[in-house]
């Protein structure tokens, strides 16, 4: 089980502290008949450079003391609740905006226009019912939160909010970190200066802002290449498509509750395991856990709407989003865009990313005619009533023509 001890803000892992307080290395000064030189600077630090208490700078608007961050509900059951919550009240967002598309407000924004598939696309291509995509979802929902009980430490291991006293212990093991990094990429000089000058407010933002923002991002691309690489293998393997992967590809016009509608094999290996690597290895706190998770849902959810909408955040900010993520799903596409749910590098860097924008129609037909073609012939894949995407090769060999 991962046990951590957080420091319960939105997520700093500090450092054994030094058993001193706030003081940065030390020694005795350098000799004037040479320049000093780094081990000279390290040595003089313990009697003239001093880091004066962090704390005094107070705490960042994000910082609450509170055992929890909403009263009455454990921390822990917040990072598990956070990503069911995210991924149906945006679900149900979308599904009245699917449906009732016509009506006021969404009449005024004219959202029609947006709609990516029109609703007979969609339900004549799509293979699986709603109440099959419902089942599936919550079924999947169920184990990801009976594993996410038994990953998450439990009361025993996870200890009251931090005071800002005890943060401030802790940010005596940035110090000697932060002069380090400065010595490195500025010079010893220029570094012990600028902790004489500056130690407290670059302890204090490293320790409150630098490490999070870098374990939040670090989160992100451990689970955007953990969904890469393991999608890719679903898609590359017949045998893995064939019984696991193509259930999610029954859903040819995606839409938002059907985000997580997959074998339960895939779910568990694709969405529940890559979340807790990167928890793991970006070792975050359960707050930021929550907030990672939390995230990660609804850009899911967001990635399978059905809308391209130019005010939606996550559409805009993100180049993989719902009309990105809709052509994978497409016959043409099924060979392309595996990245979800964040970025794209993966797919610029491998040679996956769909690069014909203007010409999916035509690819599409050419897919179609060549299913049909494969189907008159008698492939066993297609013969007896399966689906298109069962035959991923289909799109590989179309894809070759563009």
């Amino acid at each position: 089980m991962s046990v951590h001890k957080p420091n319960e803000v939105l997520g700093t892992r500090p450092p054994n502290p030094t058993p001193h307080p706030f003081l940065l290395l030390t020694s005795k000064p350098s000799s004037p008949s040479r320049p000093p030189n780094g081990r000279d600077v390290e040595r003089t630090m313990n009697s003239t450079f001093y880091v004066s208490d962090p704390t005094a700078l107070g705490a960042p608007w994000y910082y609450t003391s509170a055992p929890s961050l909403i009263p009455g509900i454990h921390d822990k059951y917040l990072s598990l609740a956070s990503p069911i919550v995210m991924y149906w009240t945006l679900s149900i967002f979308f599904h009245l905006l699917d449906n009732y598309s016509h009506c006021p407000p969404f009449s005024w924004m004219n959202v029609e226009r947006y709609r990516i598939h029109d609703s007979e696309e969609m339900k004549a291509r799509n293979k699986a019912t709603p109440g099959e995509v419902l089942r599936a979802v919550i079924f999947q929902q169920v184990i990801q939160t009976a594993a996410g009980y038994w990953w998450i430490p439990d009361d025993t291991h996870h200890p009251p909010a931090m005071s800002l006293a005890e943060h401030g212990q802790a940010m005596q093991g940035y110090a000697p970190w932060v002069l380090r990094v400065l010595q490195v990429l500025l010079g010893d000089i220029t570094a012990a200066q600028l902790m004489k000058s500056y130690g407290s407010h670059l302890v204090y933002w490293v320790y409150w802002w630098i490490v999070p923002t870098f374990q939040t991002f670090l989160a992100f691309f451990v689970i955007d290449t953990w969904q890469y690489f393991m999608h890719r293998l679903f898609h590359v393997n017949k045998f893995l498509y064939k019984h696991f992967h193509s259930v999610h590809h029954r859903l040819y016009v995606p839409y938002a509750y059907g985000a997580l509608y997959n074998h339960p094999v895939e779910g568990f290996v694709l969405d529940t395991t890559g979340a807790g690597l990167a928890e793991f290895i970006a070792r975050s706190s359960i707050r930021q856990a929550a907030l990672i998770f939390g995230f990660a849902s609804a850009k899911t959810v967001d990635d399978h709407c059905g809308f391209s909408l130019p005010w939606d955040p996550l559409q805009f900010l993100y180049k993989n989003n719902a009309r990105y993520h809709d052509i994978h799903h497409q016959t043409y596409g099924l060979k392309y865009n595996f990245s979800q749910p964040f970025w794209i590098h993966w797919d610029i860097v491998l040679g996956t990313r769909w690069d014909k924008p203007n010409r999916p129609l035509a690819a599409e037909k050419r897919a179609l005619a060549a299913a049909e073609a494969k189907r008159q012939a008698g492939s066993p894949s297609l013969s007896n009533g399966g689906d298109l995407s069962e035959d991923s090769g289909v799109a590989m060999d179309v894809n070759k023509e563009d």
